[in-house]
């Protein structure tokens, strides 16, 4: 598939990526509220269970591995929108699925022996290294043939840079913009009372923006490439 990247497609492709950063922190704090009965601290990045629940409740510790679940199962739905049968239309989203979920940030965490897999794991085995290499493991398993059909299915003649591009860059977006822009303007108390869903009020905010550029500009995202050669 011929890949035509534009203005129109990478605005709802960088909405959708911060959206999925947004739902991968959500889905960690709303296990933690089922399962301890209460919103722990949070930030852009970074969340907490509430005051003692790890001890009154340890099997909290599965929100922490309910975070990266669903960003690889959102990244194996986009694998199954790039099957060869589908419309230029699926596979572009596809696409734009598996990136916009940052795999490079799912292994670069890993990789330097943090990230939810490597701690959760250690939570559980009270063992670093063994939980790193297991973390690294998971991370070829589950994320390998996603980035290789992702991969197989540019056909332009910079393959290799188009795809380090989608690789690369959105988790640079995503360091500059939200854990350096928005994170530090929580920081300094910006507002950061309490929103809904247990997050600071400048996190709602932010995600309520990002959603509306991305449900306004969403066509776009299904039309980034075609089977012309």
């Amino acid at each position: 598939m011929q890949l035509k990247i534009t203005l129109k497609f990478i605005i709802p492709f960088l909405a959708l990526t911060f959206v999925m950063h947004e739902a991968h922190e959500i889905v960690h704090t709303a296990i933690a509220r089922i399962i301890c009965g209460c919103w722990g601290p949070r930030d852009f990045n970074v969340w907490e269970t509430c005051e003692g629940c790890a001890i009154t409740h340890p099997i909290s510790v599965i929100a922490t591995f309910a975070g990266p679940i669903f960003t690889f199962c959102m990244i194996w739905v986009g694998t199954f929108l790039l099957k060869e049968s589908n419309s230029d239309q699926k596979k572009s989203f596809g696409f734009a699925l598996i990136f916009a979920n940052m795999p490079f940030g799912r292994i670069l965490s890993v990789a330097i022996g943090g990230g939810d897999e490597v701690w959760g794991l250690n939570q559980l085995l009270h063992y670093h290294g063994l939980s790193w290499a297991i973390g690294l493991i998971i991370e070829f398993v589950v994320l390998f043939i996603p980035l290789r059909n992702a991969f197989k299915i540019i056909a332009n003649k910079k393959k290799i840079g188009i795809f380090l591009s989608f690789f690369l860059l959105p988790v640079i977006v995503d360091l500059l913009v939200v854990l350096g822009i928005m994170n530090t303007l929580l920081s300094k108390g910006i507002l950061n009372t309490q929103g809904i869903l247990g997050s600071p009020l400048l996190v709602n905010i932010w995600t309520a923006f990002v959603l509306i550029v991305f449900l306004t500009t969403r066509k776009k995202i299904f039309h980034l490439g075609s089977n012309k050669k």
